[in-house]
């Protein structure tokens, strides 16, 4: 901070002349600090929207929570993004269930690895691009402005999904033979438009997420989910039982649910026609250096679901990563819960810079009054819970599931410094954390997994993440990431 910014914070006596206090040693501007941690730790669930005095709601405590998720954005869109990934994933159990029941097994085997290659050529098409909307869309004040940037973003997205879907179409059948139904025009055609609505759904919710709009991003994603089912029963009663009639529905609920996004998004916002390609070009080149940063951000994390069960099935066996697999989806439920609120977050700086600091305390206080008691919970319940799948799973992945519990307190504090980071410009700093933690957990799993069994991952996963708590303590010495933007002038440093 310069010194004509400390000068504006001095206190102000009664008789209007600032207070000079002596500077800190290095010693107490440690202590304040931590003491700035701590006070993010044990911040509101019960922060006070703007407006409301904080002991009025004390008279009203059963009602607290609902007027909060209607007063203030940053929970409300936590809330609906987690909820989001919740129905999201109990559809698609559903889904999958009524394949299994519905299809042969191998059919349902070659569709799912169909749809899991599809959904990493839309995370490696659109992440960057979300996080570059989440960031410049709330700035763009007038239409025109705004409208650029959405279709700029959505050009890219669109512009990556055609050209990495296509070199899957091509590759994947060259790995195994099993794919080379994609050489025919009916599977081919199908994965591309499924392939395509996908990715266009996704930058349509992290436009809803930019806009604290995540209610439409819910409901969207809802009826795609639920559409998956129903046509999944009537392409099976109307057409067969082959992998094209699953992969049909899969494509089928994608577009209803773009179409839906479109309607909500029209409502909301008014994007305007598509621009000429050459106004585009020159757009989406001014946001490249957003769109590499804020795709390495992504990355970091987004991929590391998809390579764990690998790293266990090559340095194990298939029987533990049945083990592995389970509780992992298990400890899943509590490690959506940082993303979610982090992603809130970064939304919420982007509209509001000036708040960035008390937003962060209020999504520190979130995340631990939603993580704490499922964390008691599990940790009392845990094994009778993974007894459910057989006797075998409680013992073998006890053990994995505490571990990774434990590993989610300091994972909550990465991700909501993460999306402090990207609130400040600091991209560098926040793709290098988020890359290098994932790398860290990739290779110190890969060591550890023939020594520890699956415990590797979930040691592996605690001690990285601690240390990025370390790097965030650090970093929070050496700089003033989290002051209050009045109090410094903003910087925006990208790639």
């Amino acid at each position: 901070m310069d010194s004509r910014h400390a000068a504006d914070e001095r206190p102000v006596g009664t008789t209007g002349v600032p207070v000079v206090r002596p500077a800190k040693s290095m010693s107490s501007a440690i202590r304040s600090r931590i003491n700035w941690w701590a006070k993010c730790a044990q911040s509101a669930v019960l922060t006070v929207p703007a407006g409301e005095n904080r002991r009025s709601l004390k008279p009203r405590s059963p009602w607290v929570l609902v007027g909060r998720v209607r007063h203030d954005s940053l929970l409300r869109n936590s809330l609906f993004i987690m909820s989001t990934t919740v129905v999201n994933s109990f559809f698609g159990f559903m889904f999958w269930l009524l394949a299994a029941r519905l299809f042969p097994v191998h059919v349902v085997g070659l569709t799912a690895a169909l749809i899991a290659a599809s959904t990493i050529v839309v995370l490696l098409a659109s992440l960057g691009v979300g996080g570059t909307l989440i960031q410049s869309l709330p700035g763009q004040k007038e239409s025109a402005s705004w409208s650029l940037t959405f279709w700029a973003g959505m050009a890219t997205a669109l512009t990556l999904t055609l050209a990495i879907g296509c070199a899957s179409l091509v590759l994947l059948p060259l790995i195994t033979h099993e794919m080379g139904l994609l050489h025919g025009v009916p599977y081919a055609t199908v994965f591309a438009v499924g392939t395509v609505a996908m990715s266009a759904g996704a930058v349509l919710d992290y436009v809803f997420i930019a806009e604290r709009a995540a209610g439409n991003m819910l409901g969207r994603n809802s009826v795609v989910a639920a559409s998956k089912v129903l046509l999944v029963v009537l392409l099976t009663l109307l057409a067969g039982t082959s992998a094209l009639d699953i992969l049909g529905a899969w494509a089928a609920a994608s577009v209803v649910g773009l179409i839906l996004g479109v309607g909500l998004l029209a409502r909301r916002k008014k994007p305007g026609k598509p621009l000429r390609p050459s106004v585009l070009i020159r757009a989406a080149q001014g946001l490249r250096s957003r769109l590499a940063g804020n795709q390495l951000v992504g990355m970091g994390g987004a991929l590391l679901p998809y390579l764990l069960p690998l790293l266990v099935i090559a340095r194990l066996s298939s029987t533990e990563n049945a083990y592995f697999y389970t509780t992992w989806m298990m400890a899943g439920i509590f490690l959506i819960i940082a993303p979610a609120v982090s992603q809130s977050l970064f939304a919420e700086g982007a509209h509001n810079p000036h708040e960035l600091s008390m937003k962060a305390r209020s999504a520190l206080g979130i995340i631990a009054a939603i993580l704490a008691p499922g964390i008691v919970a599990v940790f009392m319940l845990g094994g009778t819970m993974l007894a459910a799948f057989g006797p075998a799973y409680e013992h073998h992945a006890i053990g994995l599931l505490h571990i990774v519990l434990l590993a989610s307190i300091p994972d909550a504090i990465a991700n909501v410094y993460v999306a402090v980071l990207r609130v400040r410009g600091r991209l560098i700093v926040a793709a290098t954390l988020n890359v290098s933690m994932g790398i860290g957990i990739i290779v110190l799993s890969w060591v550890l997994l023939p020594v520890l069994g699956i415990n590797a991952v979930g040691w592996a996963f605690l001690a990285v993440q601690v240390g990025g708590c370390a790097f965030v303590g650090l970093d929070l010495l050496r700089s003033s990431t989290l002051a209050p933007v009045h109090a410094r002038p903003r910087q925006d440093r990208t790639f």
